[in-house]
């Protein structure tokens, strides 16, 4: 392992410093280096050489770092610096004993699954998005219930009368999906959930997709829709508008130091905030 970037939020004082430490950390020990702030949209390409993105900062940095990391092939190492870290597993005080070893080659890759989601708008070219937490079809400007029609492998589901309808990966079943009412799954699997969000008369709750299953989701409502990709894209939708979900081809990396049981060990603290 030779070149290690370094992804982080400038908006945080104590994330730049830790960010400005490391940096020179890697450089005396001879590492090329390249450091970089959310968002920064022009770096996809320069990452393509680098073997590793640390990721100092919550959830919300990840999110933003795997938009360049996943189309780089890149691996991530998120470091537990902000308010909610469920993708994180290294802490601040553990960041330099943990890159030794991973530098020295002592962790394995995790593999998360990605939502691939495709767009179709009236008087719009159809769009391919890529999603690691969730799809959110929401209310637009009106504070008015939005009508979801939902299809799975072709099938009429149902049509949901709520705030909005959500898909989410498993690494996404502990944010949105979550505060929804939705299940916790484990982040190695590859399943989908649908979850609607505050409902209304529906007998249609919360379920856990096939990891293979094709969800088809339609605006059946006059009132304006929004739609949410991992809380970074943002589209306009209206009645007729289609979003289709299924697992993609793609996935994200991340490196870890840990066992795959450290999810358990730590998931209820994580719950609690603690």
């Amino acid at each position: 392992m030779h070149r290690i970037g370094i992804f982080y939020n400038p908006q945080s004082p104590s994330t730049t410093r830790v960010a400005n430490e490391l940096d020179r950390w890697l450089k005396e020990r001879g590492l090329v280096t390249w450091c970089g702030v959310a968002p920064d949209a022009n770096a996809a390409g320069t990452l393509t050489s680098y073997d590793l993105l640390v990721c100092l900062g919550g959830d919300g940095t990840v999110l933003r770092a795997a938009a360049l990391a996943i189309p780089a092939a890149v691996p991530m190492l998120p470091v537990a610096l902000g308010h909610l870290s469920f993708m994180a597993e290294v802490t601040p005080e553990a960041l330099y004993h943990s890159l030794e070893r991973v530098i020295a080659g002592d962790c394995w890759y995790e593999e998360r699954a990605l939502a691939e989601v495709e767009v179709t708008r009236a008087e719009h070219p159809r769009e391919r998005l890529l999603a690691l937490n969730e799809v959110l079809i929401g209310r637009g400007d009106l504070a008015r219930v939005i009508a979801v029609a939902v299809q799975i492998d072709d099938i009429p589901m149902t049509t949901y009368h709520a705030d909005g309808v959500l898909a989410a990966t498993a690494t996404g079943s502990t944010a949105y999906a979550l505060a929804a009412g939705g299940p916790v799954l484990d982040p190695r699997s590859k399943a989908l959930v649908l979850v609607p969000v505050a409902a209304h008369l529906t007998n249609v709750p919360s379920l856990v997709l096939h990891e293979d299953a094709h969800l088809d989701l339609e605006v059946a409502s006059r009132y304006p829709a929004a739609l949410s990709v991992d809380g970074r894209v943002g589209l306009a939708l209206q009645m007729g508008d289609g979003v289709a979900v299924k697992r993609a081809p793609e996935v994200a990396r991340f490196a870890r130091v840990h066992s795959p049981s450290y999810f358990y060990q730590t998931l209820t603290r994580r719950l609690r905030r603690e």
